[in-house]
């Protein structure tokens, strides 16, 4: 119950903060297009002006038992309660949230195996020259995981889902087949749902640092 509730005040403390956000960020222009005018937005945020601060209706609790059903075990803790009382895609970091097991890429997700990388044993860049490799390091990335949010140029986030490392951000960059952990700043420990996102905000309103552009920024490459 304590948990839960922990829970529940930092997604309110993340529904605050995601306020001003949009208040001091999402500014509206009008747009002529010969025929008809239509309305344009300017974000200084990387990706806001597509996703707009704007929220998708909460997930659908048949179509999220079917998933969790098909998945085999219970999405993580944090990322369950965000899609179940809050939204499923739309506001969030990047170019916002993929809503539940939308796939990018043309991937075919393989749900019902585990993710097969650790932080300690992450997945670095194919050779540029191997398609093999290439096409392995594919392979074994999308297992376990859904994609979070997309930074644009072939770079995205994903949630694990399965495995040792469920419940963990990773940074993935589809183009070189890599993927990486997240490690906070500060502790150095894996990046949460929770934690990714308020790591997003916190930089976003803060004038005296850079905003996230991506998240390689906190990818332990170190361990490539």
């Amino acid at each position: 119950m304590e948990y839960a509730q922990a829970q529940a005040d930092r997604i309110a403390g993340i529904l605050t903060d995601l306020g001003r956000l949009r208040a001091a960020d999402l500014k509206t222009t009008v747009v002529s297009l010969g025929d008809r005018e239509v309305t344009g937005y300017k974000c200084r945020i990387h990706g806001a002006a597509v996703h707009r601060y704007e929220f998708a209706a909460p997930a659908d609790p048949a179509a999220l038992a079917a998933f969790e059903h098909r998945l085999g075990v219970g999405l993580p803790a944090d990322y369950r309660a965000w899609i179940t009382s809050v939204s499923d895609g739309g506001a969030g970091p990047m170019l916002g949230l993929f809503p539940l097991a939308q796939e990018a890429e043309d991937a075919a997700i393989d749900y019902a195996s585990d993710f097969a990388f650790t932080p300690e044993r992450p997945c670095p860049p194919a050779d540029e020259d191997s398609e093999s490799q290439w096409s392995k390091n594919i392979d074994m990335i999308h297992r376990g995981a859904t994609f979070l949010a997309d930074e644009g140029c072939g770079m995205y986030n994903l949630l694990v889902l399965r495995g040792p490392a469920a419940g963990q951000v990773w940074w993935h960059s589809y183009e070189h087949a890599a993927a990486l952990p997240l490690l906070h700043p500060d502790t150095r420990e894996p990046l949460m749902f929770l934690d990714w996102y308020e790591l997003w905000l916190a930089r976003a309103l803060d004038p005296g640092v850079d905003q996230v552009g991506s998240f390689a920024e906190f990818a332990d490459h170190a361990r490539r």
